[in-house]
């Protein structure tokens, strides 16, 4: 099955829901979806439907880089035994909008390191 066919139903939500210049790019077994919103739940809606699909998030085959525009990031610094969810309870945040805004530079969200400069969306 093509991806873009196993990840239809997430790309549909973004459609109905008016993701800005949604995009969707198949390339060396990976799905990469990306666009802008002005609706954080909409962003939600597709991560929910992602894990919905994939538990957990494991096969690997898709990035999505959803952006909620006029969010802006700050800047956090990893300090030694930081994780995500750690991170992420300190921000008030959930660890996956968190490894969302960084997954450029964090492709395995159990793999960040002291010293390390994560964007956290406002």
């Amino acid at each position: 099955m093509a991806l873009t066919e196993k990840y239809q139903s997430l790309i549909d939500i973004g459609n109905q829901n008016g993701v800005n210049n949604l995009q969707a790019a198949e390339q060396d077994g990976v799905l990469y979806v990306s666009g802008s919103t002005a609706n954080g739940d909409v962003k939600q809606k597709m991560w929910d439907e992602y894990n919905r699909i994939d538990p957990d998030y494991r096969a690997g085959d898709l990035v999505l880089n959803i952006e909620v525009e006029g969010g802006g990031y700050e800047e956090y610094t990893v300090a030694s035994g930081d994780n995500l969810t750690k991170i992420a309870k300190h921000w008030d945040k959930n660890w996956k909008e968190i490894w969302d805004a960084n997954r450029a530079e964090v492709p395995d969200y159990n793999k960040i390191y002291p010293g390390q400069k994560l964007r956290i969306p406002r």
